[in-house]
């Protein structure tokens, strides 16, 4: 019993030490003094060309990001309960959008079922939005936003393994 304490206390400060580093290193996006202004780094610039393939990027990830808000949103409004459990997540991807120079809120989906089957639906969908992340982080032309991106994709992990082993969505 002892042992399951110590691991599940490690991993809360892992997700601690996740979060307390997106908002410590991860949510810079100025270019760093050696990439030029419009390479991409900076996401929301007026000076990103439409077809640049970072802003292209980070559109998509914007959509997944408000879509995880608006589920999340969705199953607080559904299931007064689950508030608190999914509340975590919440905050997680409205600062993730914040970050990314978005408005960090979205309007709650509709969903609807009982609380197991939208606690798996949470689980599959930030499962999936885990690896879309990583799989943005590699695709990432900007070192910055590659490691922002990389970042927020081991905070949802990490967030996955704190839920795992609390027992909440």
């Amino acid at each position: 019993m002892t042992r399951h304490l110590a691991a599940r206390a490690s991993r809360r400060g892992i997700l601690g030490g996740v979060l307390v580093g997106l908002t410590a290193t991860g949510c810079e996006l100025d270019p760093p003094r050696d990439e030029p202004a419009g390479s991409g780094a900076t996401p929301g610039s007026e000076d990103d060309a439409p077809d640049d393939p970072d802003s292209q990027l980070v559109r998509r990830v914007v959509d997944d990001l408000t879509s995880a808000l608006a589920l999340a949103g969705g199953i607080a409004r559904a299931h007064r309960p689950l508030a608190a459990a999914v509340a975590p997540w919440r905050e997680l991807h409205a600062a993730h959008l914040e970050a990314l120079e978005e408005d960090g809120r979205a309007r709650p989906q509709r969903v609807a079922g009982p609380p197991p089957a939208l606690r798996d639906r949470l689980r599959r969908e930030e499962t999936a939005l885990q690896r879309r992340l990583a799989e943005a982080a590699v695709s990432a032309r900007s070192g910055a936003l590659a490691s922002l991106l990389a970042t927020m994709s081991a905070a949802v992990a990490q967030q996955l393994a704190a839920d795992a082993a609390g027992g909440s969505p």
